[in-house]
């Protein structure tokens, strides 16, 4: 887990997740417009949640500007902002 390669394939995994809860919406709700994104707005809610408990803190004591954590923190989850709390990462 100290590992970069690992995170940037959990990353990537963090993005296939978002086309699955998509196709898997669809797949299930065909005739709800709403229910088809269900999924797909839950994990969005979800990452949202995460900016302000833990990767905000993270960011501003790494010097980076909020925009970003908050674009990163949206697309990948605890997948970025924790290595880069380990020290694992960068920015």
């Amino acid at each position: 887990m100290s590992n970069k390669g690992f995170w940037y394939f959990l990353m990537f995994g963090s993005i296939c997740l978002f086309a699955l809860c998509i196709a898997l919406g669809y797949y299930l709700f065909p005739d709800r417009p709403f229910l088809k994104w269900i999924f797909f707005i839950g994990l969005l809610v979800f990452h949202m949640a995460e900016i302000p408990a833990a990767s905000m803190k993270i960011g501003t004591d790494r010097n980076i500007p909020a925009s970003t954590v908050a674009a990163k923190t949206m697309l990948f989850g605890f997948t970025w902002w924790l290595p880069l709390k380990k020290g694992i990462l960068d920015k």
